[in-house]
């Protein structure tokens, strides 16, 4: 009524509502005012009358004035609420208003739709509580931050800091969200309204995206590089231990935030920033340069180091990736042994010795075109076997010769050196001075197969040695214009004597003698120019050869990686005469370099790799199928792959495996393998064929990542899906499940089936007096007796809901068969609890329902068995009866001599 009086009375016009205050004033005041003066003086006089008029209208303005004042204030509250209960319902996110008592007054739709619990699930909120957050100790600490969190609103009159949490939904799955709550004033004062937040998402993003660094951050520590990243101001943002510690510090995050000028290096610190610049407005990498360096503790050592612009998925270039490793004792031991190596060379150059190798296996002899030429010869016109030798020495000196020889190669003398003549291809003798020795590896330890490496040395009469070098020349200068890299000899002014046809045309000359008299001022820009005369100037001040690794630009602005090695000319008194030099573009070898780092990188990932041959003999494995397995790299290579064999898996198995890999070209899917203890375990295998340009398999590459815990997982969110998680019983779900498959074989057999639908009497005022947590602990009793009694593994007891159970009798001879069963259940459940010094009585009312008498399929068998258990209720609970036709006159079974 309060709701239509209200407008009706809005509606009418504000002198109506005076108006009729003001008849209503005065049909109450002149009878009263007449009665009181006739009372008192025995008549009643005008004056008095209009007195009372006036009086009556006076107070009816006033009162019709509040009362209209009353009416709009009560309609705009109401207008409010309405407005307040559409907001909340169309909100898109989960709204509870709840009073400060725990009642709990409204849940908005959103909020039965993404947790499943209605107004009739929780209508406290302690129900709340309960069944949001049904492990004790998360629900006490989740009550406790919500009642410090209101307490503090409460004192400091702040908002309420919102909290994350974890729910379980009424579906049994767990979402994240952020709860907040605010107090309403207007209408609904003393209630909170409570909104929470859906997160879930988010928060298996941030989940995931935390994984995903950390594994990021593991792979970047077990790199020996040392790796650093910038913003685009410089400032570092991360870096790897192995940079930390070069820079003077212990953890990686005291490099955060800081700047070159803040490290070891801080005298470079503007060097490094301009490289960084220049890759970031550039957009392209500056890769594998070398610098020299100090670190925290003042050791010099050579970098090779490469920075990479940063990028966004956008494009925009947002810093800088840097790598770099020490490359100190390489760089020392290259130099050594281009030291080594050049020396020979120019040993052999200087003494216009010839050289020849001698394989001892396979009787071939390599002569260098110098040995041919001692002789008269070209190099095309002898062949590279030892009867080439035989044809021309001096048949008294070739027996000789041959003995000496293999006598050192026995080891029965210390060197090899002789004299003998060789005939010249016009007819006269060359007296030859041969030396040689076996050729070894670096550690001293002769070579396989066996090679004698010796020189030829001309000792015939000195007249030759003129005619021999303008020969010579001439063929240095067709080998120096038939050399695929540049060669140049420059004077002391770096001026060009001499260069080759590669040389020139890299400076965009045809002709080689365009650059004779010129310097690479010329040529190049001038900060390269000024860093060729340089080393020339390093070269002829310490007379020692010098090799870089360096980036050239052609003429058509290719950038290219060459290898340029320099070395001080002098003439026979030791006179400087300048420098000659040589130069090769190294940019495959860098390629080939950078794809074979890659590649042993990826090889040492997380996951368990293998590689063996067409035979499947392991060949090579890493640290992570060691760490997978147990097996070492000592104990698997050279073993066949079955030493992972598991014996879970039969032939076929094993047989349609082999044949994805020989058709498709790889196979992948999960697999049980056996480590080193011998435990089985599962993994995910990838195994991929790899094959030569025949189209041959030569290799196999397996990847391998160890699944336990994700199949433990699985199997838990299996039985989390299939059980009921108070009592541990089968569900609903997995109850119908059961079900179908019994139906299934007692159609099969023509046999009968009992379906029990059982519910507890008297368990609600367990619940309300002792409270839910003893409720709790007594259906599990009750879940414990329940198995004890149904003892057969083809029959199932399930828990579908509150006090709700079913059993599942497969397969029965005879009606009496369930009624015993039931009759045993109902004596078990009446027996008296002791729940944590509580006794308590209950009972329970069963109904039955048999296949094929009562129904054919799960449904119906459902239905039927729940009528029968309602009938049980109705007979006064603590007993059970089978389901009948007869919806109004059910026969009962209220013992077990009773026939069904």
């Amino acid at each position: 009524m309060k709701h239509t009086l209200i407008p009706i009375l809005l509606s009418k016009k504000k002198w109506h509502l005076w108006l009729i205050a003001v008849i209503l004033a005065i049909a109450l005041t002149l009878p009263t005012v007449a009665t009181m003066q006739f009372l008192l003086e025995g008549k009643v006089t005008t004056n008095y009358l209009i007195t009372g008029f006036v009086s009556a209208v006076l107070a009816a303005s006033i009162v019709s004035g509040l009362l209209i004042y009353l009416l709009k204030t009560l309609h705009q509250l109401h207008q409010h609420n309405e407005h307040l209960n559409a907001i909340i319902d169309v909100c898109p996110v989960p709204i509870a208003v709840f009073k400060d008592t725990g009642q709990l007054i409204r849940l908005n739709p959103q909020f039965t739709k993404s947790f499943g619990y209605t107004h009739e699930d929780i209508t406290t909120i302690s129900d709340w509580w309960l069944k949001a957050y049904p492990e004790e100790h998360y629900r006490a600490s989740v009550i406790a931050s919500w009642n410090n969190h209101l307490n503090d609103c409460a004192i400091n009159q702040s908002s309420f800091v919102p909290l994350d949490l974890k729910i379980h939904c009424k579906n049994q799955a767990v979402k994240s969200i952020i709860a907040t709550t605010t107090p309403l004033d207007k209408g609904v004062s003393g209630s909170q309204l409570l909104v929470l937040f859906d997160v879930s998402e988010k928060a298996n993003l941030f989940d995931a995206l935390t994984e995903s660094r950390n594994i990021l951050q593991s792979i970047i520590e077990t790199i020996p590089m040392r790796i650093f990243w910038k913003d685009k101001n410089s400032r570092y943002i991360g870096c790897n231990s192995n940079f930390a510690r070069d820079a003077g510090f212990n953890n990686v995050n005291e490099i955060i935030g800081k700047y070159d000028d803040d490290l070891a290096w801080q005298v470079r610190a503007d060097y490094y920033r301009a490289i960084d610049l220049e890759v970031m407005q550039l957009g392209v990498p500056k890769a594998s340069y070398e610098e020299l360096e100090k670190t925290a503790d003042g050791h010099e050592m050579i970098l090779k180091s490469s920075k990479i612009p940063l990028r966004q998925n956008s494009g925009e270039v947002i810093g800088v990736l840097g790598i770099y490793e020490d490359i100190t004792q390489i760089k020392k031991s290259e130099a050594e042994q281009i030291i080594n190596r050049e020396r020979l060379n120019f040993a052999l150059k200087g003494a216009n010795d010839g050289l020849w190798d001698w394989n001892l296996d396979t009787n071939e002899v390599y002569y260098s075109p110098r040995w041919k030429s001692m002789l008269g010869y070209r190099d095309d016109e002898l062949g590279n076997t030892l009867d080439t030798w035989s044809s021309l020495v001096d048949p008294k000196d070739s027996a000789a010769t041959l003995v000496h020889a293999q006598s050192y190669i026995n080891g029965d003398r210390a060197s090899f050196e002789t004299e003998f003549r060789m005939k010249h291809k016009d007819g006269h003798w060359v007296d030859i001075l041969s030396r040689a020795k076996l050729a070894l590896d670096v550690n001293g330890v002769v070579l396989k197969p066996q090679r004698l490496i010796g020189t030829h040395v001309d000792i015939s009469h000195l007249k030759s040695v003129e005619s021999e070098l303008r020969k010579k020349e001439g063929y240095q200068r067709a080998l120096l214009d038939n050399f695929p890299f540049m060669v140049w000899l420059k004077d002391l002014e770096s001026r060009f004597l001499s260069v080759n046809k590669v040389h020139a045309n890299n400076f965009g000359e045809n002709n080689p003698e365009s650059l004779v008299g010129k310097t690479d001022f010329d040529y190049s820009p001038i900060e390269i120019a000024e860093n060729y005369r340089k080393d020339d100037l390093s070269v002829l001040q310490t007379r020692q050869p010098k090799s870089v690794e360096e980036t050239y630009v052609d003429t058509k602005g290719n950038q290219h990686w060459i290898e340029t090695f320099k070395a001080p000319v002098t003439d026979q008194d030791g006179n400087l005469l300048g420098t000659v030099g040589f130069a090769r573009d190294i940019s495959d070898r860098k390629k080939i370099e950078t794809e074979l780092q890659i590649a042993a990188t990826a090889f040492e990932s997380q996951e368990g790799m293998i590689v063996t041959d067409a035979y499947s003999n392991i060949l090579k494995i890493n640290h992570s199928f060691t760490r997978i397995t147990g097996f070492t790299a000592d104990e698997a290579v050279g073993k066949k792959m079955n030493l992972l064999r598991s014996g879970v898996h039969d032939a076929a198995f094993y047989k349609e495996m082999w044949d994805s890999i020989q058709s498709q070209g790889s196979w992948q899917g999960e697999i049980w393998n056996k480590r080193k203890c011998g435990e089985i375990y599962p993994e995910w295998l990838t195994i991929t064929a790899v094959k030569n340009r025949d189209n041959i398999v030569t290799h196999y590459v397996g990847t391998m990542i160890d699944i336990t815990a994700r199949k433990s997982i699985e199997e838990r969110v299996h039985h989390l899906a299939h059980y009921d998680p108070l009592t541990d019983l089968p569900n609903r779900t997995l109850l119908t499940d059961r079900l179908h498959q019994a139906l299934a074989q007692v159609r099969r057999e023509k046999a009968k089936l009992a379906l029990m639908f059982l519910d507890l009497d008297k368990f609600k005022p367990v619940n309300d007096l002792l409270g839910h947590d003893i409720g709790d602990l007594l259906l599990q009793a009750v879940a414990e007796r329940l198995t004890t009694r149904i003892k057969r593994q083809t029959d199932t007891v399930a828990r579908i809901g509150g006090d709700e159970f079913v059993i599942v009798l497969s397969q029965i001879e005879s009606n009496q068969d369930a009624a015993m069963v039931a009759n045993e259940v109902v004596s078990a459940l009446t027996q008296p609890f002791l729940i944590e010094q509580h006794t308590i009585h209950i009972s329970c009312s069963i109904g039955i329902g048999i296949y094929p008498l009562h129904g054919s399929d799960v449904v119906s068998l459902m239905r039927v068995a729940d009528q029968a258990m309602y009938e049980a209720k109705r007979a006064g609970r603590g007993c059970f009866r089978f389901y009948t036709d007869e919806t109004t006159n059910q026969s009962s079974l209220d013992s077990p001599t009773q026939s069904p």
